[in-house]
């Protein structure tokens, strides 16, 4: 049973960098598809945490804040 993933090792990075290009985001079979350079678990998590803590605060919408009754009791 596949998992939907796979790997793909290129000749070259050029060749590698048009192939994420040209194919990331590409629609197969209704999804879309995710390419990138390959990483270590460590290398992604690291970049993952420095992307994520540059990431200003979400403001809160009215359906996210706490229920509040519209009349006072």
């Amino acid at each position: 049973v596949s998992k939907g993933s796979g790997f793909v090792a290129f000749s070259t990075r050029e060749e590698a960098s048009q192939a994420l290009t040209e194919m990331n985001g590409k629609m197969i079979s209704g999804k879309p598809l995710y390419v990138a350079f390959a990483q270590r678990k460590e290398e992604r998590k690291a970049m993952l945490q420095a992307q994520f803590s540059q990431m200003h605060p979400v403001p809160m919408t009215p359906s996210m804040a706490p229920r509040l009754p519209m009349y006072p009791s």
